[in-house]
C-alpha cells in the first residue's frame, strides 16, 4: 500500500525550490516560458450552474444560488498552453529559444514523458525543479482555468459539441494583456512562496505584504 504524502515535506520542498525558480524566471526570463495544463470542463456547470461559488467578504451567503450536483457529469478534457505570445498555437522556436513547463502531475512527471521531451530536444523544467502541489505558482491554475471556466459556465450550452465550441471561442477571446500579467506574476509568486516558508501564499497575503515592503527584497 502506497504511503500518504507528507504535507510538511511538500512545504519544505516548495521552500527549497521556490528561490531557484524565482531566479530562473526573473528579469523578464519568464517571457521564454511556455506553460501548459489540462482540466475537465463539465456540461452540468454551464448556464450559470457552477458547483463552486465564490463569496466576497461583504456578500451574504443567502444571496448564493443553489448548486446542482450531477453524479456522472458529461464533460470534455481541455488542454491549453500560454506564453508571452498568447494562447499556444503551432509555432517553431529555433535555437531552443523557449522553455516548456508542466506541473508535477504523474502523467507529466513520468519517465515516458521526460524521455519523449528529451528525445525531441525540448528544453523543459524537470519534475525535480518544479514545486509539488503548487497551483499558486502555475499560471494555468491561478489564472487560466478560473477565467476560462467562468466565461464558459455563463454560456447556454446543451450538448458536448456545443461545449467544445464554447471553449474554443472563449479561449480565442482571452485578452493578451491578461495572459502577460499572469505570466509576469509567476516569479513574484515563487518569491512569495519562499518568504512564506513554503506555505501556500493565498494564506499568507499579509505576511507577503509586510515582507515585500522592504525594498531590498525587490532585487
Amino acid at each position: 500500500m502506497a504511503s500518504k504524502p507528507d504535507p510538511q515535506r511538500s512545504v519544505q520542498i516548495r521552500r527549497q525550490r521556490s528561490w531557484p525558480l524565482y531566479k530562473l524566471l526573473r528579469k523578464d526570463r519568464w517571457q521564454k516560458f511556455i506553460t501548459t495544463d489540462e482540466t475537465w470542463i463539465y456540461l452540468s456547470d454551464t448556464n450559470a450552474k457552477s458547483k463552486v461559488q465564490h463569496l466576497r467578504c461583504d456578500q451574504n451567503r443567502r444571496n448564493l444560488t443553489p448548486s446542482t450536483i450531477v453524479p456522472h457529469p458529461k464533460g470534455v478534457m481541455v488542454w491549453v498552453g500560454i506564453s508571452a505570445n498568447g494562447v499556444i498555437k503551432a509555432r517553431f522556436y529555433p535555437n531552443g529559444d523557449a522553455v516548456f513547463h508542466q506541473d508535477s502531475a504523474p502523467s507529466h512527471a513520468s519517465r515516458v514523458t521526460q524521455k519523449f521531451l528529451m528525445d525531441q530536444q525540448v528544453q523543459f523544467l524537470s519534475p525535480q525543479q518544479w514545486m509539488p502541489n503548487s497551483p499558486d505558482s502555475a499560471p494555468c491554475d491561478y489564472f487560466l482555468w478560473g477565467h476560462l471556466k467562468d466565461k464558459v459556465n455563463k454560456r447556454r450550452v446543451s450538448t458536448l459539441r456545443g461545449l467544445q465550441n464554447a471553449i474554443r471561442k472563449e479561449v480565442k477571446k482571452i485578452p493578451q494583456e491578461m495572459i502577460l500579467r499572469s505570466l509576469k506574476s509567476c516569479p513574484k509568486h515563487c518569491r512569495q512562496i519562499y518568504y512564506a516558508e513554503g506555505e501556500h501564499i493565498e494564506n499568507h497575503r499579509s505576511i507577503c505584504a509586510i515582507t515585500f515592503g522592504n525594498k531590498d527584497l525587490q532585487k
